[in-house]
Protein backbone atom coordinates (compact mmCIF):
# COMPACT_ATOMS: atom_id res chain seq x y z
CA UNK A 1 0.00 0.00 0.00
CA UNK A 2 1.63 3.29 -0.76
CA UNK A 3 0.82 6.24 -3.02
CA UNK A 4 3.25 9.55 -4.91
CA UNK A 5 2.92 12.85 -3.38
CA UNK A 6 4.56 15.79 -5.29
CA UNK A 7 4.46 17.63 -1.78
CA UNK A 8 7.72 17.89 -0.38
CA UNK A 9 7.63 16.16 3.10
CA UNK A 10 10.11 16.11 6.10
CA UNK A 11 11.99 12.93 7.03
CA UNK A 12 13.53 13.15 10.38
CA UNK A 13 16.70 14.82 9.24
CA UNK A 14 16.21 15.12 5.93
CA UNK A 15 13.88 16.44 3.68
CA UNK A 16 12.52 14.02 1.63
CA UNK A 17 12.09 15.44 -2.36
CA UNK A 18 14.99 18.01 -1.68
CA UNK A 19 17.21 16.89 -4.29
CA UNK A 20 14.88 17.67 -7.24
CA UNK A 21 11.27 19.69 -7.54
CA UNK A 22 10.25 16.61 -9.96
CA UNK A 23 11.01 13.68 -7.76
CA UNK A 24 7.69 12.71 -5.53
CA UNK A 25 7.87 11.00 -2.51
CA UNK A 26 6.27 7.72 -1.66
CA UNK A 27 3.93 7.27 1.54
CA UNK A 28 3.87 3.70 2.90
CA UNK A 29 2.88 0.94 5.40
CA UNK A 30 5.88 -0.51 6.59
CA UNK A 31 4.68 -2.80 9.71
CA UNK A 32 8.27 -2.56 10.84
CA UNK A 33 8.72 0.72 11.07
CA UNK A 34 8.00 3.17 14.01
CA UNK A 35 5.67 5.08 14.39
CA UNK A 36 2.55 3.28 13.49
CA UNK A 37 4.26 1.73 10.31
CA UNK A 38 3.94 4.64 8.27
CA UNK A 39 7.05 5.98 6.49
CA UNK A 40 8.05 8.09 3.40
CA UNK A 41 10.57 6.87 1.00
CA UNK A 42 12.31 9.16 -1.67
CA UNK A 43 11.93 6.84 -4.76
CA UNK A 44 9.88 3.74 -6.08
CA UNK A 45 13.38 1.21 -5.68
CA UNK A 46 13.29 2.76 -2.04
CA UNK A 47 9.51 1.49 -2.06
CA UNK A 48 10.22 -2.32 -3.03
CA UNK A 49 13.23 -2.81 -1.31
CA UNK A 50 11.16 -0.98 1.93
CA UNK A 51 8.97 -3.49 1.36
CA UNK A 52 11.68 -7.06 0.64
CA UNK A 53 12.85 -5.78 4.28
CA UNK A 54 9.43 -5.74 5.67
CA UNK A 55 9.19 -9.61 4.62
CA UNK A 56 12.53 -10.40 5.46
CA UNK A 57 11.82 -12.64 8.49
CA UNK A 58 15.54 -11.70 10.10
CA UNK A 59 14.98 -8.07 10.32
CA UNK A 60 13.21 -7.34 13.49
CA UNK A 61 12.73 -2.82 13.22
CA UNK A 62 13.67 -0.63 10.59
CA UNK A 63 14.02 2.90 10.29
CA UNK A 64 13.54 5.34 7.19
CA UNK A 65 16.37 8.02 7.25
CA UNK A 66 17.26 6.74 10.47
CA UNK A 67 19.57 9.68 10.88
CA UNK A 68 22.07 12.32 9.76
CA UNK A 69 26.15 11.77 10.11
CA UNK A 70 28.61 14.49 9.66
CA UNK A 71 31.11 12.94 8.09
CA UNK A 72 33.95 15.51 9.40
CA UNK A 73 33.35 15.33 12.89
CA UNK A 74 31.61 11.81 13.60
CA UNK A 75 28.06 13.97 15.02
CA UNK A 76 25.14 11.72 14.44
CA UNK A 77 21.54 13.87 14.59
CA UNK A 78 18.98 11.85 14.84
CA UNK A 79 16.29 14.44 14.59
CA UNK A 80 15.31 17.50 12.34
CA UNK A 81 15.58 20.26 15.46
CA UNK A 82 18.75 18.25 16.40
CA UNK A 83 19.78 19.00 12.84
CA UNK A 84 18.65 22.43 12.69
CA UNK A 85 20.51 23.45 15.64
CA UNK A 86 23.56 21.73 14.96
CA UNK A 87 23.59 23.19 11.60
CA UNK A 88 23.32 26.92 13.57
CA UNK A 89 26.24 26.39 15.50
CA UNK A 90 28.62 26.02 12.61
CA UNK A 91 27.30 28.62 10.59
CA UNK A 92 28.31 31.00 14.42
CA UNK A 93 31.93 29.18 14.07
CA UNK A 94 32.19 30.14 10.41
CA UNK A 95 32.13 26.22 9.01
CA UNK A 96 29.86 24.13 6.89
CA UNK A 97 28.79 20.43 7.70
CA UNK A 98 29.53 17.29 5.01
CA UNK A 99 26.06 15.69 5.84
CA UNK A 100 24.91 12.15 4.68
CA UNK A 101 21.79 10.45 5.51
CA UNK A 102 21.00 6.93 5.11
CA UNK A 103 18.02 5.51 3.85
CA UNK A 104 17.11 2.43 5.79
CA UNK A 105 18.58 1.03 9.47
CA UNK A 106 18.18 -2.07 9.86
CA UNK A 107 17.30 -4.04 13.29
CA UNK A 108 18.21 -7.92 13.27
CA UNK A 109 16.91 -10.36 15.27
CA UNK A 110 20.20 -10.41 16.80
CA UNK A 111 19.82 -7.16 17.81
CA UNK A 112 22.80 -6.01 15.46
CA UNK A 113 22.20 -2.81 12.97
CA UNK A 114 23.10 -2.30 9.71
CA UNK A 115 22.65 0.63 7.71
CA UNK A 116 21.40 0.73 4.08
CA UNK A 117 21.48 3.20 1.17
CA UNK A 118 19.71 1.93 -1.61
CA UNK A 119 20.50 3.00 -5.32
CA UNK A 120 19.25 3.06 -9.19
CA UNK A 121 20.85 -0.28 -10.87
CA UNK A 122 21.44 2.47 -13.78
CA UNK A 123 23.62 4.66 -11.75
CA UNK A 124 26.81 3.90 -12.56
CA UNK A 125 29.25 5.75 -9.85
CA UNK A 126 29.72 8.44 -7.48
CA UNK A 127 30.69 11.56 -7.81
CA UNK A 128 34.45 12.17 -6.28
CA UNK A 129 32.79 14.12 -3.43
CA UNK A 130 29.66 11.91 -2.96
CA UNK A 131 32.19 8.91 -3.13
CA UNK A 132 34.34 10.01 -0.21
CA UNK A 133 31.18 11.58 1.80
CA UNK A 134 30.44 7.55 1.63
CA UNK A 135 33.75 6.20 2.43
CA UNK A 136 34.04 7.90 5.28
CA UNK A 137 30.78 6.98 6.83
CA UNK A 138 31.57 3.71 6.10
CA UNK A 139 34.56 4.11 8.72
CA UNK A 140 32.57 5.88 11.01
CA UNK A 141 30.16 3.19 11.31
CA UNK A 142 32.31 0.75 11.49
CA UNK A 143 33.83 2.27 14.73
CA UNK A 144 30.54 2.13 15.88
CA UNK A 145 30.01 -1.30 14.75
CA UNK A 146 27.61 -0.80 12.54
CA UNK A 147 27.31 -2.51 8.66
CA UNK A 148 26.94 -0.43 5.89
CA UNK A 149 26.18 -1.61 2.71
CA UNK A 150 25.03 -0.53 -0.47
CA UNK A 151 22.15 -2.10 -2.62
CA UNK A 152 21.69 -0.93 -6.91
CA UNK A 153 18.17 -2.64 -7.44
CA UNK A 154 15.72 -1.51 -10.27
CA UNK A 155 12.29 -0.47 -10.62
CA UNK A 156 10.14 -1.68 -13.92
CA UNK A 157 6.34 -2.41 -13.26
CA UNK A 158 7.36 -5.56 -15.31
CA UNK A 159 9.95 -7.25 -12.80
CA UNK A 160 8.45 -10.31 -11.30
CA UNK A 161 10.16 -9.22 -7.86
CA UNK A 162 8.31 -5.79 -7.98
CA UNK A 163 5.16 -7.74 -8.96
CA UNK A 164 5.48 -10.31 -6.66
CA UNK A 165 7.05 -7.89 -3.72
CA UNK A 166 3.57 -5.49 -4.38
CA UNK A 167 1.53 -9.31 -3.80
CA UNK A 168 3.17 -10.50 -0.73
CA UNK A 169 3.57 -6.69 1.48
CA UNK A 170 -0.41 -6.64 0.37
CA UNK A 171 -0.90 -10.27 1.84
CA UNK A 172 0.99 -9.76 4.86
CA UNK A 173 -0.99 -6.46 5.48
CA UNK A 174 -3.90 -8.48 5.31
CA UNK A 175 -2.55 -11.27 7.61
CA UNK A 176 -1.46 -8.50 10.32
CA UNK A 177 -4.73 -6.44 10.13
CA UNK A 178 -6.99 -5.95 13.25
CA UNK A 179 -9.80 -7.98 11.05
CA UNK A 180 -8.16 -10.93 10.49
CA UNK A 181 -9.49 -12.11 6.88
CA UNK A 182 -11.37 -15.45 6.06
CA UNK A 183 -9.12 -16.74 4.07
CA UNK A 184 -6.42 -16.54 6.54
CA UNK A 185 -8.23 -18.06 9.59
CA UNK A 186 -9.27 -21.46 7.29
CA UNK A 187 -5.72 -21.39 6.58
CA UNK A 188 -4.97 -21.43 10.42
CA UNK A 189 -7.12 -24.68 11.02
CA UNK A 190 -4.96 -26.69 8.05
CA UNK A 191 -1.71 -25.30 8.77
CA UNK A 192 -0.58 -28.24 10.81
CA UNK A 193 -1.09 -30.62 7.46
CA UNK A 194 -0.06 -27.88 5.38
CA UNK A 195 3.63 -27.91 7.43
CA UNK A 196 3.86 -31.46 6.93
CA UNK A 197 3.00 -31.38 3.43
CA UNK A 198 6.06 -28.88 2.76
CA UNK A 199 8.42 -30.87 4.74
CA UNK A 200 8.02 -34.04 2.69
CA UNK A 201 8.41 -32.20 -0.08
CA UNK A 202 11.62 -30.32 0.94
CA UNK A 203 12.74 -33.71 2.28
CA UNK A 204 11.93 -35.46 -1.29
CA UNK A 205 13.37 -32.38 -3.12
CA UNK A 206 9.93 -32.44 -4.54
CA UNK A 207 8.64 -28.76 -6.96
CA UNK A 208 4.88 -28.73 -7.29
CA UNK A 209 3.13 -25.72 -8.94
CA UNK A 210 1.26 -23.39 -6.98
CA UNK A 211 -2.59 -25.12 -8.52
CA UNK A 212 -0.97 -28.74 -7.81
CA UNK A 213 -0.15 -27.25 -3.63
CA UNK A 214 -3.75 -25.92 -3.70
CA UNK A 215 -5.63 -28.68 -4.87
CA UNK A 216 -3.48 -31.24 -2.28
CA UNK A 217 -4.54 -29.08 0.52
CA UNK A 218 -7.58 -27.37 -0.19
CA UNK A 219 -6.10 -23.89 -0.32
CA UNK A 220 -7.16 -21.21 -2.57
CA UNK A 221 -4.01 -19.72 -4.68
CA UNK A 222 -4.11 -16.68 -2.04
CA UNK A 223 -3.56 -19.18 0.81
CA UNK A 224 -0.37 -20.54 -1.06
CA UNK A 225 0.85 -17.17 -0.81
CA UNK A 226 0.24 -16.68 2.47
CA UNK A 227 1.95 -20.21 3.10
CA UNK A 228 4.94 -18.40 1.30
CA UNK A 229 5.37 -14.80 3.61
CA UNK A 230 5.00 -17.63 6.33
CA UNK A 231 8.04 -19.26 5.31
CA UNK A 232 6.32 -22.96 4.65
CA UNK A 233 7.08 -22.70 0.89
CA UNK A 234 9.86 -21.01 -0.83
CA UNK A 235 8.95 -19.35 -3.93
CA UNK A 236 11.57 -17.78 -7.04
CA UNK A 237 10.13 -14.54 -6.49
CA UNK A 238 12.95 -12.84 -7.70
CA UNK A 239 12.93 -14.55 -11.34
CA UNK A 240 9.13 -15.20 -12.18
CA UNK A 241 5.82 -13.49 -11.56
CA UNK A 242 4.00 -16.25 -9.24
CA UNK A 243 0.90 -17.45 -10.65
CA UNK A 244 -0.93 -21.00 -10.82
CA UNK A 245 2.12 -22.57 -12.76
CA UNK A 246 4.87 -21.59 -10.53
CA UNK A 247 6.80 -24.67 -9.21
CA UNK A 248 7.23 -23.83 -5.14
CA UNK A 249 9.46 -26.04 -2.83
CA UNK A 250 9.27 -26.91 0.79
CA UNK A 251 11.15 -24.43 2.82
CA UNK A 252 13.91 -26.02 5.32
CA UNK A 253 12.75 -25.70 8.87
CA UNK A 254 15.29 -22.84 9.65
CA UNK A 255 15.05 -20.73 6.18
CA UNK A 256 11.66 -19.19 7.51
CA UNK A 257 11.13 -17.57 3.79
CA UNK A 258 12.35 -17.01 0.99
CA UNK A 259 12.43 -13.26 1.24
CA UNK A 260 16.33 -11.89 1.72
CA UNK A 261 16.68 -8.19 1.59
CA UNK A 262 19.94 -8.38 -0.19
CA UNK A 263 18.42 -10.62 -3.21
CA UNK A 264 17.26 -6.86 -4.33
CA UNK A 265 20.97 -5.79 -5.13
CA UNK A 266 21.32 -6.81 -9.00
CA UNK A 267 25.16 -4.73 -8.43
CA UNK A 268 27.07 -5.92 -5.34
CA UNK A 269 28.91 -2.51 -4.01
CA UNK A 270 30.61 -3.92 -0.51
Amino acid sequence: MSYLTKKDQKGKTRQIGKRGFRKGSYFTHLLKSAPEGKSVVDSRHELIAGYAMDLDPRIKALQVQPFTLDVTTGEMLHTKDQLDRYREKLKTRGRQASLYTPDFALTMQDQSVRIIEIKDAGWIDFTDSYSGKIEAATELLKVKGIHFEILAGSYEDTLPCVQNLKLLHSINHQMNAKEVPASLLDLTEKLQAVRVFAAQMHESAEMLSVSEIADGNRLTVTQVCIAIVMGIFDAPIWREVINKKTLLSGAADDSMNCIRYEHFDLRRRT
